[in-house]
């Protein structure tokens, strides 16, 4: 992604965070704003296709830290989520956020003083903290430094802290700028999907393999990584193209360098619909055998969602039975018959739930 227009509020100008990502920008325009909810109400309609998208630098507003809004009626992870930015370079045909939001700008909030100040003041005792719900981690890492000049300061609020990145990026330059004691706090986090979908789907994400080879030299500079399967689509000759994704992990990653992976199924809500129809004309995605769920999202019926998960269990144990996978926003219903038990009483999923 490179902006060729770049609005930023006034107020934070000249905060370091905001002169970072502007001095690696050098060439976009820049447009001064006094507030993005007024350039959101003027333009919510209009559509930017990723090459075009402008960005915004502004300040957030509302808490940085929210608990994971997970689904209703479904079983969620305690993920706590880090509102740092808005938005992501890559086109991904399922993405929600197409439907989520109103806001058409690509959006980093720069006050990252505050949120440092937020965390401190919110947080006693064990959390798990993601930045990659409503923006991908590290796909513009190269370009904001975020990583680089405030992980550290995140991790040195609590020891209690894990920060875990998700991505579909292959953006690992930072890898050996934190310290080990920082590091021992971070999981990088991959979704994955097989090459055949991401071709057809993750418009503009890295290759698989790209994705993998991370993951792998992410490990032997001790990180721990996580591996994410959602959405999996369910196709004809499915088990084929994931086993190939497994067996490529299984070749790469070492199991005791994975902290947990995790299996979701596709889902949307019914206004996502119409807008890949239109913006994706050629997917047949959302033409499968799905029925509105509990939570009024599309989804497959049940006893696919619980085939898939079981087969993709087995394989996965095949690497290794101590791999930590949990299943995300998935029913209560469906995590007794994949595991015969809820997920606070599988033993390796202690540190999730």
């Amino acid at each position: 992604m490179r902006p060729e227009l770049i609005y930023i509020e006034r107020d934070i100008a000249g905060l370091p965070y905001t002169q970072t990502i502007l001095q690696n920008f050098p060439e976009a325009r820049k447009e001064f704003i006094s507030d993005i909810r007024e350039l959101i109400r003027q333009n919510k309609k209009t559509v930017f296709t990723k090459a075009r998208q402008p960005l915004v630098l502004a300040r957030q507003r509302g808490r940085f830290l929210e608990k994971c809004p997970g689904t209703r009626e479904h079983i969620c992870c305690n993920y706590y989520t880090l509102h740092t930015a808005l938005g992501c370079p890559f086109d991904c045909t399922y993405c929600f956020l197409q439907s989520y939001s109103n806001n058409p700008y690509y959006t980093i909030y720069v006050n990252l003083d505050d949120m440092l100040a937020e965390l401190r003041a919110r947080i006693h005792g064990r959390i798990r903290i993601g930045t990659g719900e409503f923006t991908d981690s590290l796909a513009l890492e190269m370009y904001t430094q975020f990583v680089y000049t405030y992980v550290p300061l995140i991790c040195a609020v609590s020891p209690d802290i894990t920060l875990e990145f998700k991505t579909k990026s292959a953006e690992i330059s930072w890898l050996d700028s934190l310290e080990d004691f920082t590091r021992q706090q971070l999981v990088i986090a991959w979704s994955l999907n097989p090459q055949k979908l991401i071709d057809s789907a993750e418009h503009g994400a890295a290759p698989l393999l790209d994705r993998i080879l991370a993951a792998k030299t992410a490990a032997e500079q001790g990180y721990r990584v996580a591996l994410h399967f959602d959405p999996i689509i369910y196709a004809p000759g499915w088990q084929e193209q994931y086993q190939t994704v497994l067996d490529l992990i299984a070749q790469n990653i070492p199991p005791e360098k994975i902290a947990w992976l995790s299996l979701g199924t596709l889902r949307f809500t019914p206004a996502l619909k119409p807008i890949i129809e239109e913006k994706f004309p050629d997917s047949t995605i959302i033409y499968g055998e799905l029925f509105p769920g509990q939570d009024k999202k599309m989804r497959y019926p049940e006893p696919i969602r619980v085939k898939i998960y079981r087969h993709m269990l087995r394989q996965i144990a095949a690497i290794s039975p101590q791999l930590p996978v949990y299943l995300c926003m998935e029913s209560p219903e469906v995590w007794q018959k994949v595991y015969n038990q809820l997920p606070a009483q599988v033993e390796n999923l202690h540190e999730l739930f």
